[in-house]
């Protein structure tokens, strides 16, 4: 039966890099898109306002991302269930480029200042709603009817499922923000940067790398449906190659990042607009220790989908929030009293070398047990 099933559903038969790329892009353009708001406000800020706009913005940035975690739980999973054609994808690119025609407009040529970003991106985000709203009227292989909006359980659960990846790192992200700000600005304030330029570079640090880890977690997530579907066929060696072959593409991305922000940290923190030397010289500090580790991020991202598909949601749950809780945040809290403000930044290579060290742990003796199985069939 499981046989006859397999050969019916493409997600037993068709090549696993195929498949892979099919539902993953749709994750990563959506995660993509959405911190693509933040960064083009903090370009134009940053250009037209001075780095303190950008400070001012970080410190409130944790709440806006506790709304995208929430939306990304069955936004991102729907997609990755559905595989949503272009359209809701062109819908979703509207937004984000009528906010960065608005942006100069609003900022620099009505002086509008941080109110112009802030009334650039609610317009654009509306602009984007409407043509999601209407996008759903006209589905050309899939019929709503006054059931669809009905809320069922069964679906809503599996479509949580696909996008809990996604909402666990937002909200994540949203705790180190906030705690991480508040020691930046303590520890700042006793050092020659002051509170302000620490807050403000670390700011735009995370907010660079986490487009690049929005990759990583869109291929994880691509993974899920993939792993979880071979997995309950008992196709192991399916279940192997998915996801082996998104660790090899999520760590391939990793790896770019990581040459990229060691090697040209001023090019990106210049993206905002130059400003003293003190300034460049910690955002500097930024890029290039607190991403220090950061090829080995990709690991990690797929590591908790993996065993979230395959039905271990405690290994699961372990291994996608290692770093952000069970190590960066007592890094920070330990290393800021022995070193003071650049604490802050030395917590993320010890996080992510240790977060890597338990995911790949766990994954190799997951996959040694897949082999087995497939040795007893």
């Amino acid at each position: 039966m499981h046989h006859e099933a397999n050969h019916k559903n493409p997600l037993g038969t068709e090549k696993v890099g195929a498949l892979l790329r099919k539902y993953a892009i749709p994750s990563i353009i959506s995660l993509i898109i959405n911190s693509l708001y933040n960064i083009v406000d903090q370009i134009f800020i940053g250009h037209g306002v001075g780095y303190l706009g950008n400070g001012a913005t970080n410190i409130v940035a944790p709440i806006a991302t506790i709304a995208i975690a929430l939306s990304a739980l069955f936004g991102d999973g729907l997609a990755a269930i559905y595989s949503l054609s272009l359209g809701r994808m062109f819908s979703m690119m509207i937004g984000a480029i009528l906010n960065t025609i608005l942006d100069p407009i609003f900022i620099m040529g009505f002086h509008w200042s941080i109110e112009g970003a802030a009334i650039a991106t609610i317009f654009s985000q509306f602009v984007g709603l409407c043509c999601n709203i209407a996008y759903l009227f006209r589905f050309k292989n899939i019929r709503l009817e006054k059931a669809c909006f009905v809320p069922r359980s069964s679906i809503s659960f599996k479509i949580m499922g696909l996008g809990l990846a996604s909402c666990f790192n937002n909200l994540a992200a949203t705790l180190i923000a906030a705690i991480s700000n508040n020691l930046l600005a303590s520890y700042g304030a006793r050092s020659p940067y002051g509170p302000d330029i620490p807050v403000t570079t670390f700011g735009l640090c995370l907010k660079v790398s986490m487009i690049i880890f929005s990759v990583a977690i869109g291929i994880a997530s691509g993974s899920q449906p993939i792993i979880g579907y071979n997995y309950g066929a008992n196709l192991n060696r399916r279940v192997r190659d998915t996801y082996l072959c998104a660790c090899k593409y999520a760590t391939l991305v990793a790896i770019v990042a990581f040459i990229a922000f060691e090697a040209f940290p001023l090019f990106f923190l210049r993206l905002f607009g130059t400003e003293s030397p003190l300034y460049e010289e910690f955002g500097v500090k930024c890029f290039r220790i607190y991403l220090l580790l950061t090829f080995l991020n990709g690991v990690q991202a797929c590591a908790g989908v993996f065993f979230q598909a395959i039905g271990k949601p405690i290994k699961a749950a372990v291994t996608s929030l290692s770093k952000q809780f069970l190590f960066i945040l007592p890094a920070m809290l330990i290393l800021t009293r022995l070193i003071g403000v650049e604490g802050v930044l030395w917590s993320g290579p010890v996080a992510d070398a240790l977060a890597f060290l338990l995911a790949g742990g766990f994954s190799i003796a997951e996959l040694r047990k897949l082999k087995e199985r497939e040795a007893a069939k």
